[in-house]
């Protein structure tokens, strides 16, 4: 099925489950060629008969309602039923009744339905904005689509999605009973006749046996058709008859007969004349024989000559068609793209004039012309590389629907590569995300079996290997969008079958094999896995010497045998391997005939090359030319092409090392000039930020104020790396991938230069930007609630009124917040479904009862001759995989349009504090107050110097900024240890190290080191040269880069009883200033208590000190005469905790936690049903909370890819609201956090405490701490505990 048909398929596929079931029919057609072949006739055209051929695509996936995307009743309350009560219904699903039996009850279970909207209460009766539904989707939902901001019904659409899987019920009932017919025992087809070798026609038996299939399956087409709306299944089936080439000689055959017997007068002479043609054409298609083609081209040609009135003949656009495609054909196989221009006038005239005619029988014709016209557009931009050929092509398709109802595969495939391609000039998402979603069903078209269950031989669907490769170099390109690893794995996957699925005598058989070297190469460069480059090497090396005659303009394999060889070279340091890459694209360059972006992209690869030479063997002649050659590339490049952007940052850059050799200040100039104009251009996010970066190098050499000018242009660019409209882990992946530390070499520019102010003004810009991505759509949430615009800034001219503005703001920020996350809009908890069930009763039971009727149609299904094991399985696997898409498409859709209401990464900084210069924050009075109970001490750390920035208060001089240089601290070295102490916990763990001598060896070195190189500086700052201290010091520290990943709280000389950061200062850690700001300012909320507790969680290690925590718990909340709320062992589910938490103020976590590597917003609480996850946890709000203990392993410990993000457990409760929170570095013991937990609990809820303070927190760590350490307990067991927030 189409991807079109999603409006129907949220929570039904009956009519994607049945759809294969025409394999049953269409099987019996082809049964009986493997019988016949033999007796074929042995003459030359025979030799082209094959005894198998393929059947139509598989199994196609269901849309998924809008009204899911938005979070409706209707979407939550969808569950499985135990189909109870269905007892009426069953026996109406009996394939014995038929479809008829059951309308009535589906019918009544309608009415229901339509009763709904009055059960809803009117606050959920809301009107959403479109912009959250992916462009292709939105035919499906009422609304006004000239209207920019335009809104639906939320109810209504609810509605609308069970009427919709209603009536796919009945037409899945229509469809059994139209195979109930189908599938009666026919008489065995006519014993084979006997024919001699030296016949020149196929077997009559043969013809006669296709013809009785073919007619029976016409018929069930028809029913079929008239059960689902659509004629899709006639059009796949008649694809699959054009690659039978017993099938079409024999039609040919009976065409050249009937030519014979015709005169020129002859009423249908013409048709049958192209009709023909076409025929040759198809033939020409399977077995590449000019004869064929030379044939058909005649034949079509003298087909769309005048006959008597033929001026308005609706035959016309279908003949015409005919000679395009021949047209098509011819040029590529004698590479004569240019005639294809004149081709596409005709048709497109063609197409005018039977536009205005509106015979509404001749719409089938112009919709096969159509779909011809963007054939010929697609080969002709790749000969020419105009983007105007795609629009054309996408223009005629769209106003002949195609694509907007169910499509054929050719139809999926033309649509996908054409959005590609236009994606590919525009980076514009809404293409990517239209060419995915065409592609969903391309995925399995190398499956035979899904069509022809008896015949497990047979070849794959004719159009298996245009798809498999247009899905390839799709998930190529998703993999840019979202930097997902497993987007290439998958188009690798596809790029190998479509190449298995090709024969190696096919025109085509060198494209497919040159996309399968690219997209390991584009592998490669992502994963860094040599084992792809070497594949890479070895299939373009082939694939370069395969004939290109017949195939479409192509980026040639030559090239990229030679960029993957000088690769390597590279790599490798192997001098001849570049330069015989450098030879390769030097000939690919010289041969290539074709499109401009094509031949942009060969100069771009060897300049590229050249330069991997220049850096091996430092001959600036190489690289003089390899900027020649850029230039060139650039100069091809058209400029609406968004690769523009990457070879000026290439050029940009070679021209910053020649002016780095020689000393040139035109060099140097131009270089600046060049990545200027890119960073500020509208390029990409992370080219623009690689283009700045790059330009802050080449300008370092004039010093820190050049620099910074780079630097503030990259500050602006970091938060559209944090793009709403990509989930939260994608713009993590980004930011690592980039590995730009922008804020800490700003700030250090700033320091360098005298400007202290704004070296924390660039610190709190360049960090943690995600989680003020998150703050800031929080902050839409209100502002639009509320009804005020963020800043008093005019609205865009494209926004509604501004009446309607607040609402819409607000919907869509909460719409982009709460999926952020990357969880499915579409998978919801069976609890959460049970409580909104509650809300909604009368709702939940007539969505159970349709649910119901839904399972029972699968379990019958199962039972159907045509099903096969897994069908449901694939099914499934497919819906699920679109989902995705949908939910990427839908994020996209919704940013856009959030981001054309507000601008929101300049204009929520003037209500947002997360943004305000800190010259404004040292005037509110909130932080002289927090500075009057300690300091807070900025640490920067870069390559280039690392400083403190101590920010105090005094009566007389208020807010001030002490600058401590720290040139004893090295990056390198802070690196080295962080990493040191990740590999000794690990050895710990493993048992190949002693808690002592993990303490001796790497514990003890690593704090003296911190201390002499850091802390030391400070505190004698602060405290003069003896570290006298009557009271510790209060100090909050705001570590940069690894300083994140360390223990900066347990510094100290460990020397006798020198004093050390344990006995000189109380610490707490925080990720921003503006954190710690906003932590302060929060309200105190009433004292209520939740304790989460997991002594013996499923698949992980048992916690017997739990149980000590929480009754140390019980005892100090019964002091203060509070009864605390627990969730303890099966209690405490992943829902019944994220419900309970935004109710209670004080929060305890004892549990399993875990830090993931590879995906840090996966970091969770283990709770007894599965992991609490950070990015849920983002979810919440924690508003309320004054304070949480998570008593749990790496609750605090950030990633080393990208430390000044603070992306953990404690961070993101801190982020979600909670004021302060105790957390861990690294794994602790049960037994110690028991004894920790114990004391602060015992020191906050102490005798004669009404209600416990959460600003004392951070001294009741330290103080147990401190007895933890004074009583000789090894390092590892106290060390790891530490304090964040107020």
């Amino acid at each position: 099925m189409d991807p079109s048909r999603q409006a129907k398929a949220s929570t039904s596929t009956i009519p994607s489950d049945l759809e294969e079931e025409l394999a049953v029919g269409f099987g019996q057609l082809l049964q009986s060629q493997d019988r016949h072949t033999e007796s074929s006739s042995q003459e030359a055209h025979t030799a082209f008969y094959k005894a198998d051929t393929p059947g139509p695509q598989g199994k196609r996936v269901g849309e998924i309602d809008a009204k899911q995307a938005v979070d409706g009743e209707s979407a939550e309350i969808q569950s499985h039923s135990d189909g109870g009560h269905l007892e009426d219904f069953l026996p109406a699903t009996e394939f014995g009744a038929g479809a008829r039996g059951a309308e009535d009850f589906v019918e009544a279970l309608l009415k229901q339905v339509r009763q709904l909207k009055d059960l809803i209460p009117p606050s959920r009766n809301v009107q959403v904005p479109i912009a959250v539904v992916p462009e292709y989707s939105r035919k499906n939902i009422p609304h006004d689509s000239t209207k920019e901001g335009a809104t639906y019904d939320g109810t209504q659409a609810g509605v609308s999605m069970f009427e919709a899987v209603a009536d796919d019920v009945k037409g899945a009932l229509k469809i059994v009973d139209a195979f109930g017919d189908y599938l009666k025992p026919q008489p065995p087809p006519p014993a084979t006749s006997s024919v001699s070798s030296s016949s020149t026609s196929p077997d009559p038996v043969v013809v006669d046996g296709i013809s009785t299939q073919a007619s029976r399956a016409t018929s069930l087409l028809s029913q079929l058709s008239g059960s689902l709306g659509s004629n899709w299944m006639a059009e796949e089936v008649n694809r699959m008859l054009q690659a039978n080439e017993l099938y079409l000689h024999a039609t040919a055959q009976k065409l050249s007969i009937q030519l014979q017997s015709m005169t020129e007068h002859s009423p249908n002479l013409r048709e049958t004349q192209s009709a023909f043609g076409l025929v040759l054409l198809q033939l020409y298609e399977l077995v590449h024989d000019d004869t064929c083609l030379n044939a058909a081209m005649g034949a079509v040609s003298v087909a769309i000559t005048p006959q008597g009135s033929d001026a308005t003949s609706p035959t016309l656009p279908i003949r015409v068609r005919n000679w395009a495609y021949a047209e098509r054909l011819m040029a590529r196989r004698e590479r004569t793209f240019d005639s294809l221009q004149y081709v596409i006038g005709v048709v497109t005239k063609t197409l005018d004039v039977y536009q205005a005619l509106d015979l509404p029988s001749s719409i089938p014709v112009r919709r096969a012309l159509a779909m011809e016209l963007a054939e010929c557009c697609l080969d002709r931009y790749y000969a020419c590389g105009q983007v105007s050929q795609l629009t054309m092509a996408l223009d005629a398709l769209r106003a002949l629907e195609i694509g907007d109802s169910w499509a054929d595969t050719r139809s999926l495939c033309v649509l996908s590569e054409l959005h590609l391609e236009r994606f590919l000039r525009t980076w514009n998402l809404d293409h990517i995300d239209k060419a995915l979603y065409y592609t969903v069903n391309l995925q399995e078209l190398d499956e035979p079996e899904q069509w022809l269950p008896s015949r497990h031989d047979s070849p794959p669907h004719p159009d298996a290997p245009r798809g498999l490769r247009i899905t390839a170099l799709c998930r190529a390109q998703r993999f840019e969008v979202v930097m997902d690893i497993a987007d290439l794995d998958t188009s690798v996957s596809h790029a190998r079958k479509a190449v298995r699925a090709c024969a190696e005598t096919h025109p085509m058989y060198v494209v497919y094999q040159t996309t399968l070297a690219l997209v390991l190469y584009h592998r490669f460069e992502a994963d860094q896995d040599a084992r792809d480059l070497d594949e890479c090497i070895e299939l373009s090396g082939v694939a370069m010497h395969l004939p290109i005659e017949g195939s479409i303009v192509h980026y040639p394999a030559e090239a990229g045998y030679g960029l993957a060889l000088a690769r390597r070279g590279q790599l490798t340091e192997n001098l001849m391997e570049i330069d015989e890459g450098v030879l390769h694209l030097q000939r690919a360059r010289k041969a290539f005939v074709g499109g401009t972006h094509i031949e942009a992209r060969i100069e771009r690869d060897l300049a590229t090359a050249l330069f991997y030479r220049f850096q091996q063997t430092k001959d600036t002649d190489d690289l003089d030319t390899a900027i020649r050659y850029a230039s060139s590339a650039l100069d091809r490049a058209p400029e609406d092409d968004s690769s523009r952007a990457s070879l000026c940052l290439l050029i940009g850059h070679m021209l910053s090392v020649r002016a780095s050799i020689s000393g040139s200040n035109e060099d140097y100039a131009r270089a600046v000039d060049t990545l200027r104009d890119v960073a500020q251009g509208s390029a990409r996010a992370p080219i623009r930020l690689k283009a700045a970066m790059e330009w802050a190098q080449t300008a370092s050499a004039r010093g820190p104020e050049a620099t910074l000018d780079a630097l503030k242009v990259a500050l602006d660019i970091i938060p559209m790396i944090a793009w709403a409209g990509n989930r939260i882990v994608v713009q993590y992946r980004t930011l690592a991938s980039l590995s730009a530390d922008v804020g800490p070499w700003a700030a250090a520019c700033a320091i360098a230069c005298g400007h202290l102010e704004d070296a924390i003004t660039y610190l709190e810009r360049g960090r943690n930007v995600l989680w003020s991505q998150s703050l800031q759509l929080r902050l839409g949430q209100t502002i639009g609630l509320s009804g005020s615009s963020l800043s008093g800034a005019p609205s865009p001219s494209s926004a509604p009124s501004s009446d309607s503005q607040p609402t819409e703001l607000n919907t869509l920020s909460s719409f982009l917040s709460r999926n952020a996350d990357g969880m499915s809009l579409f998978s919801r908890d069976r609890e959460r479904t049970v409580a909104m069930a509650q809300k909604n009763p009368e709702a939940f039971k007539v969505a159970e009862r349709l649910r119901g009727v839904y399972e029972d149609m699968r379990e019958k299904l199962k039972a159907h001759p045509g099903y096969r094991p897994g069908d449901f399985d694939r099914i499934d696997a497919m819906r699920s995989m679109f989902a995705g898409l949908y939910e990427d498409a839908a994020l996209h859709s919704a940013a856009k349009r959030h981001t054309s209401l507000r601008a929101y990464e300049q204009e929520v900084g003037d209500a947002a504090s997360a943004l305000t210069p800190f010259g404004g924050l040292r005037q509110r009075p909130s932080l002289a107050t927090l500075l009057a109970r300690g300091h807070v001490i900025l640490l920067n750390v870069h390559s280039s110097r690392c400083d403190a920035l101590i920010l105090t208060h005094t009566r007389e001089e208020g807010v001030k900024i002490e600058h401590v240089p720290l040139p004893e601290l090295s990056l390198g070295d802070l690196r080295s240890w962080a990493e040191t102490i990740q590999i000794g916990m690990y050895d710990l763990q493993q048992g190949a190290m002693g808690v002592r001598d993990l303490e001796e060896a790497i514990l003890i070195p690593i704090l003296q080191g911190i201390w002499r190189t850091m802390a030391a500086p400070i505190m004698l700052r602060l405290l003069g040269k003896d570290f006298v201290a009557t009271t510790p010091l209060r100090i909050w520290w705001c570590p940069t880069g690894p300083l994140a990943l360390l223990p900066i709280h347990a510094a100290g000389p460990y020397k006798g009883d020198a004093p050390g950061l344990m006995e000189l200062a109380v610490s707490s850690y925080i990720p921003t200033l503006h954190s710690l700001l906003r932590a302060h300012e929060a309200s105190t909320q009433p004292f209520s208590f939740l304790a989460v507790g997991q002594p013996e969680t499923p698949g992980q290690n048992p916690l017997p000190a739990v149980q000590k925590e929480l009754a140390a718990i019980q005892r100090a909340c019964a002091r203060i005469s509070h009864s605390p709320t627990t969730l303890i062992g099966p209690d405490a589910t992943v829902f019944r905790v994220s419900q309970a938490l935004p109710a209670h103020t004080w929060l305890h976590f004892s549990c399993h936690a875990h830090q993931d590597s590879s995906n840090a917003f996966a970091s969770a609480f283990y709770m007894h049903n599965g992991p609490l996850t950070l990015g849920a946890l983002m979810q919440l709000d924690l508003a309320r909370v004054q304070f949480a203990f998570l008593s749990a392993c790496l609750t605090s410990a950030g990633d080393a890819r990208l430390p000044d993000e603070s992306i953990h457990l404690a961070a993101g409760m801190q982020f979600a609201g909670v004021r302060t929170a105790v957390a861990t570095l690294w794994t602790v013991a049960d037994k110690a956090a028991a004894f920790i937990a114990g004391k602060i609990y015992g020191q906050l809820m102490r005798a004669g405490v009404s209600e416990p303070n959460p600003l004392e927190a951070a001294e009741a760590l330290h103080r147990a701490v401190g007895e933890m350490k004074a009583a000789g307990r090894p390092m590892v067991f106290w060390v790891p505990f530490l304090h964040v927030g107020v």
